[in-house]
């Protein structure tokens, strides 16, 4: 039996040493250089390169500062291409925790990211060319940089979670403004949660943020939840997507009138609304909207009403209930199904549209109660002549402009009215001699305008 002689044994144990020795070297030597490289311009221009293809924009980021596995930069920006749904974004502040094990499986993983302040910017919706989206967050490669030992590192980035402290964010003519956000990934694209803040828009008035919860996936954005709030009681719920043009509903409940309405009509109308709403760019919008516990006030109508019937509950006059449906098209807002109801007082039922310039023409009916006509000599034999459901109905149309309306009933009760009066006066001028005659003679000629 052969045995290996020491001297082999040994120099096999001083070359595995050495090649133990040469491995840690080459380790060091490669953790120096690494370190060196990750502080370097070189890093840098690789990771506006990468940052940038991952977004389709040009990427520009601050030197970096590490302290161990953290980096640090001052500022970050992303500005986008005409085919990219991002236009800009701007990041101050920035922090990174980077997972260096990652590396070995090839992807530069960085767990989180926390960012001061954000401001960004999206394209209207409209047809660009659309990259795939890398699975679990990763950014899309680019051709590596094979010269030297650049080539051997990764090729990837992958993001595990972005918060942002205090996000501003433009989007298709609406703002996000002052809201904490976090990002993170979700297969093939990105989840997208924020809490508080202010959302404006052209289409509604500013509301405050609750929550929302959006998914982004292919550049398109699908809006799962949204909870807002409209002055101290006012709720709104919001959902809807940007692709095919965008599509978003909302609903609302409880929200003062006195929060909506601005104008004239802000002293008009009081009562607490709900509804809710469906937009579908471009083709416009239509919901429904409903009044309760309300009044009306300050109308010419009513004021006419309230003379003529000699009841100052017109003036002021409750709404129990009122709705309606309505359209937006062509730049005109189409109102059809409306009812309003003042009990013991008056029902309006009928449409109407406002055009361009608050224009106003609509076609109602009008009921009120048989104790409401009683002051009216004439208004139920000429104008309320039809009877049902507990009320006496005439037509009314309407036009002029929201902040100045004209209507034709004013002008068909002062007529009844006269021609009533006159019929009376006819009697008594055949029976009366002398100066009564002259005298009933010229409240008749007052009136005589009023009869068509």
């Amino acid at each position: 039996m052969t045995r290996k002689r020491p001297s082999s044994l040994r120099s096999i144990g001083i070359f595995l040493v050495v090649l133990a020795v040469l491995a840690a070297g080459l380790l060091a030597w490669f953790s120096i250089w690494f370190g060196s490289f990750i502080r370097s311009e070189g890093f840098r221009a690789m990771l506006n390169e990468k940052a940038g293809a991952a977004f389709e924009a040009k990427a520009g980021f601050s030197p970096l500062r590490w302290t161990g596995a953290s980096a640090y930069a001052e500022s970050a920006t992303l500005s986008g291409s005409s085919s990219s749904a991002l236009k800009n974004l701007s990041a101050r502040e920035l922090r990174a925790e980077i997972n260096w094990r990652a590396a070995f499986s090839g992807a530069w993983r960085v767990e989180e990211i926390t960012i001061t302040h954000l401001d960004g910017e999206w394209n209207a919706p409209g047809p660009r060319h659309s990259p795939e989206v890398p699975a679990s967050g990763a950014f899309a490669p680019v051709p590596a940089r094979t010269s030297g030992l650049v080539g051997l590192l990764p090729a990837k980035f992958e993001l595990g979670l972005l918060s942002v402290g205090n996000a501003n964010l433009r989007f298709y003519g609406a703002e996000i403004a002052g809201t904490a956000l976090s990002v993170k990934p979700d297969g093939a694209g990105w989840i997208f949660l924020g809490k508080g803040g202010r959302f404006t828009s052209p289409w509604a008035p500013p509301l405050d943020i609750t929550e929302f919860r959006v998914r982004e996936q292919g550049k398109d954005f699908f809006l799962t939840q949204g909870n807002l709030r409209l002055g101290t009681n006012g709720k709104i719920l919001l959902s809807g997507e940007s692709s095919s043009g965008g599509k978003l509903q909302f609903s609302w409940e409880g929200v003062s009138s006195s929060d909506v309405l601005k104008g004239e009509w802000s002293k008009r109308l009081q009562g607490t609304l709900s509804g809710n709403v469906s937009l579908s760019a471009p083709d416009g919008c239509a919901g429904s909207i409903g009044l309760r516990d309300g009044r009306l006030e300050n109308t010419p109508l009513l004021a006419t009403i309230a003379d003529f019937t000699q009841n100052p509950a017109f003036r002021r006059m409750p709404l129990q209930e009122a709705r309606g449906d309505f359209v937006w098209r062509n730049g005109a807002w189409h109102v059809s199904n409306f009812f309003a109801e003042s009990k013991g007082l008056l029902r309006i039922e009928g449409s109407a549209v406002i055009g361009k310039g608050e224009s106003l023409e609509g076609e109602f009916q009008v009921g009120v109660t048989t104790q409401t006509l009683q002051w009216l000599p004439g208004s139920r034999e000429r104008v309320f002549t039809r009877a049902h459901n507990g009320y006496l109905w005439t037509e009314l149309k309407v036009g002029g402009t929201l902040s100045k309306p004209t209507e034709n009933l004013s002008g068909r009760l002062a007529a009844a009215m006269g021609q009533e009066i006159i019929g009376k006066g006819g009697e008594i001028i055949n029976k009366a001699p002398g100066t009564a005659i002259e005298g009933v003679k010229s409240v008749l000629d007052i009136l005589r305008p009023l009869v068509p």
